[in-house]
């Protein structure tokens, strides 16, 4: 039987945001820094071991500090089945996409409740105007400036009812895998990263400043073991392989793929793929554990790349799932 190690990486925003990154990101960006760090050669292994099944890493997505998602399905799917379920207490279960693990805790235990969690956190969407110079990059003189809006997303924290809000500017993301060199080699890179101060760039417009990270803490979660049956929290994009959908209450998202052929920019034929994943939130029952649970998949345009769908479920207790 093998343990699995769940890791936390506390990271600050340097900046603004556009998004919050998800799952596959993350690995994208632990990848290309492995890659920096130690040798392309050595990367392109750990990818083909992830998407062979020989290399057990899950990766979450990133949430506010210290806060889970709501698994909102399964919260409607007993407040149905209780009868207590009703326009208040479903706009108050809206209001808190994110609360903390005890809370977390409250909440599946009685959602109808769901109006005295605090804290909880919430993300803001907004618009920032920008302005291309274009007399000054193409040098014409009298040209007018070109104004753009750019997507922001700005995370805040309720503390307690009617209470001030702030806005939340370090993030987490959870890394889970047994003991082997390659997770050596991982917290290795971003000790290293976190000792340096290095910049992680997790989105667009990282040269304007946006979407920019840097590591403040790693640190030990929690364990699991890998062929322990039970009922997780889904923390990523997750592709199943061997989950209990009757057990589950699942959410899904289809992401379409196409693929990237410069200079002309994305694909727009007909060689897009519709690809569907578990979203973050959504309570998975692992018949056989959290190693068979999900996989990775080959891309559907280059042979090289693969479909990151390890996604990190975190163990939940019985009394919490049932």
């Amino acid at each position: 039987m093998a343990e699995w190690t769940y890791y936390r990486i506390d990271m600050d925003l340097m900046g603004r945001l556009t998004q919050l990154p998800d799952s596959q990101k993350m690995f994208g960006a632990l990848v290309h820094r492995f890659s920096d760090i130690y040798s392309f050669g050595q990367a392109t292994q750990l990818v083909s071991k992830v998407k062979d099944g020989t290399l057990s890493l899950a990766v979450s997505s990133m949430f506010p500090y210290e806060y889970f998602p709501v698994p909102y399905t399964e919260l409607m799917d007993q407040l149905t089945a209780s009868g207590k379920g009703s326009k208040p207490i479903y706009k108050e279960l809206k209001k808190r996409p994110y609360v903390k693990r005890a809370q977390l805790t409250e909440m599946m235990k009685e959602p109808e409740q769901a109006c005295e969690i605090y804290p909880y956190a919430y993300t803001e969407f907004t618009q920032q105007i920008h302005a291309s110079i274009d007399s000054k990059r193409l040098n014409l003189p009298g040209l007018d400036p070109n104004l753009y809006s750019v997507p922001e997303v700005i995370v805040k924290e309720v503390t307690s009812k009617g209470g001030q809000e702030h806005t939340i500017h370090t993030f987490s993301f959870y890394l889970a895998m047994e003991s082997c060199s390659e997770r050596d080699m991982l917290l290795g890179m971003l000790e290293k990263e976190k000792d340096e101060s290095k910049q992680f760039i997790l989105g667009p417009r990282g040269s304007q400043g946006l979407n920019t990270f840097t590591i403040r803490e790693l640190q030990i979660e929690t364990s699991a073991a890998s062929n322990e049956p039970g009922i997780y929290l889904n923390l990523g994009m997750l592709l199943p392989k061997n989950i209990d959908f009757e057990k589950s209450s699942l959410k899904l998202f289809t992401s379409e793929r196409r693929p990237y052929n410069p200079p002309g920019g994305w694909d727009s034929g007909d060689a897009s793929r519709f690809i569907s994943f578990i979203e973050p939130g959504s309570i998975v029952y692992a018949p056989d554990g959290i190693e068979s649970t999900g996989h990775s998949i080959k891309s559907p345009f280059y042979s090289r790349d693969i479909v990151f769908g390890n996604s990190l479920l975190y163990p939940l207790s019985d009394q919490e799932g049932d």
